[in-house]
């Protein structure tokens, strides 16, 4: 093997490992929580679970962070903020099978909600820090 063979190996090598590492770090960031997003799922026969209709509850995001609920259930549910004002009082539109509803929240606080066609037979918990 000459001189020129030797380089082209250990290129080639170093750029398999190279190559390698860095397509498990993506793999590996792509499979992680993303704590600027989190999808809460309305759980299947979730009308009267009270604290279980939601999961994850509570659902923690950092700040600046979004949540989306996501209506695995084979009703329609809405979500409405249990405050009179403020970053806590929010109602989504009715939310049918499969569709979503997204809330950014900007300021760190604890954000108690509950489905507005089922009422309180239905809680959760929104924690942004």
């Amino acid at each position: 093997m000459s001189c020129l063979d030797r380089v082209g190996h250990t290129h080639r090598r170093a750029a398999f490992f190279f190559i390698s590492f860095f397509s498990t770090v993506i793999v590996a960031c792509d499979l992680l929580p993303n704590p600027q997003r989190i999808e809460v799922s309305i759980r299947l026969n979730s009308t009267h679970m009270g604290d279980s209709a939601f999961y994850p509850n509570p659902a923690i995001v950092n700040l600046g962070g979004h949540v989306v609920w996501k209506n695995n259930d084979d009703f329609i549910h809405s979500i409405v903020g249990d405050a009179e004002e403020g970053i806590c009082a929010f109602k989504s539109e009715a939310i049918n099978q499969g569709m979503t509803f997204k809330k950014v929240f900007s300021k760190p606080v604890t954000c108690n909600y509950y489905c507005g066609i089922h009422g309180r037979t239905m809680r959760g918990k929104i924690v942004v820090r």
